[in-house]
Formats: C-alpha cells, structure tokens, sequence
C-alpha cells in the first residue's frame, strides 16, 4: 500500500501541532523531565597548595550561577547540602563537581570535572558528557577565568538540557 504525499504531509503536520513536547524532548532518557539541577561540590588540594580563594560553597555558587545562566534559569539550578532530600528526587538531576588544586611549575592548576546521576531513572547518564577543564592560576583566583572554565566544563549539560520542554 502506497501512502500519497499529501497524507503523509498531513499527518505530520498533525502529529506535530498535536505533540510539541515529544518533538522537543531530548534523545537520551537520562534527561527527560528534569525539574531542577542540584550541585554538589567537593575541592581537592594536593601538595599544601594554598586554596583561600577556592572552597566548595565559592565553587558552587560560581557553578549554579554559570549553568543557570547557561540555561536561561530553566530548570532550577541550586547547591545543595550534603544529605538534602532533593538529591534523591526523581526529577533532580545531581550534578558533582570535582576540582583538584596542585602545585606546576610555581603556579597553581585548578583541574575540573563534572559527573551526573539522577535518582530513580532507569536510563543510565551519558558515558561522557562533560570533557574535564583545567586552569592555570598565577596569583589569587580570577572570578572571569573560572566562570569562563566553569563554562566550557558545563556548556555541553546546558545543551542536554534545554533539549527538553
């Protein structure tokens, strides 16, 4: 059986007046129906390396202004607590972020890493979402280099997310 243009033409104007949600979802499961990203953080220092401007309440905060920039605030981006109901909430998506402090040649390298887990979903999270960044710093902390580094280590969770309605 041979179906005309026509009705195949209208039957995806049909189904596509009739189900924006389903053509705007994402591919991957994993983040379907998240309603909001919370973070957790945890700052690694090797070496007595001195780590005043970094701690993991600055790191956070720095982190969840940047995704929620990122996604235009949708869904909610917050730091959580330690043991905070709302990690294992279906709709959470649990962000770690991971960063390692270490003397190289009389610098300081900030390393960062991001994984994900949601609770309650049976789609496992993507193999390798977001590609660790590093950052040199001479001196103290600057605010621009780690939101630009914060950036590029979230920018591809960003995309994921706003694939969703």
């Amino acid at each position: 059986m041979r179906i005309r243009p026509a009705l195949r033409l209208a039957a995806l104007l049909f189904i596509g007046l009739h189900a924006p949600e389903a053509n705007a979802m994402s591919p991957l499961p994993f983040f379907q129906r998240v309603e909001r990203v919370g973070l957790l953080c945890a700052v690694d220092v090797a070496g007595g390396v001195p780590a005043a401007d970094l701690g993991e309440g600055e790191l956070c905060g720095r982190a969840a202004a940047v995704l929620s920039g990122l996604t235009a605030s949708r869904p909610a981006v917050m730091a959580l607590a330690p043991n905070d109901a709302r990690i294992a909430a279906p709709a959470t998506l649990l962000l770690l972020i991971h960063a390692t402090l270490r003397a190289e040649d009389g610098q300081r390298l900030l390393a960062l890493a991001a994984t994900l887990q949601r609770a309650g979903s049976d789609a496992s999270p993507p193999f390798f979402v977001t590609p660790p960044q590093a950052l040199h710093i001479a001196g103290s902390l600057d605010e621009a280099s780690l939101d630009a580094a914060l950036g590029r280590l979230l920018d591809p969770l960003a995309r994921a997310l706003r694939a969703n309605p």
